[in-house]
């Protein structure tokens, strides 16, 4: 009977354990609205070594504003949809993800995700890079559990066929040492 009886006390400070580290954030993050915006490669100067000409290429920037009003949160995960129009027939959702670690309370967080030049060019055709996107949308999760979602154009995510990794985060470019205090560590996945 006492071996039941603290197999039932250990199962339940187990379950005690594991329902601790998983805290209910619902209501306890709000996002802004998405904006979108073509921004120029970040030039670099480098002094020695081999000087390279290239053509200073236009990216996709996807930002979201966001709120959290819980203290001291472990990660959250951004999922990127961008619905970017080939043709007519061609309609596809180019999607990326990134993990955002140790989110302090408070206003004014940001997360970001680009599409770069060459995909956009070779999606635009004849047309201007990013001219063709139709809208974006963003939905913000922790550990599997969706907190809120936000577009651009956008009322709701459309159901079309996904091109994932399509979208990169800031660590995957150029703008990886720019804007460092704008945005929080992202989770690195190997």
């Amino acid at each position: 009977m006492k071996i039941l009886f603290l197999c039932i006390v250990a199962i339940g400070a187990l379950a005690t354990e594991v329902l601790a580290q998983a805290p209910d954030l619902r209501g306890a993050i709000k996002l802004g609205k998405v904006e979108l915006a073509g921004v120029k490669s970040p030039e670099f100067m480098i002094n020695g070594g081999p000087q390279k000409r290239s053509k200073v290429g236009t990216w996709l920037e996807a930002e979201v504003e966001y709120e959290t009003k819980a203290e001291d949160i472990d990660e959250l995960t951004f999922d990127y949809y961008i619905e970017v129009d080939v043709s007519a027939q061609d309609k596809r959702l180019r999607t990326g993800t990134v993990t955002y670690i140790n989110i302090p309370k408070g206003r004014e967080h940001y997360a970001v995700m680009y599409i770069p030049p060459r995909t956009l060019e070779k999606l635009a055709g004849a047309k201007p890079p990013g001219s063709n996107v139709a809208g974006a949308w963003v939905t913000v999760s922790h550990l599997g559990q969706v907190l809120d979602q936000a577009g651009f154009k956008l009322t709701g995510k459309p159901n079309l066929p996904q091109a994932a990794n399509a979208v990169l985060n800031k660590n995957e470019t150029p703008f990886a040492p720019l804007f460092y205090d704008r945005y929080e560590t992202i989770k690195v996945t190997k």
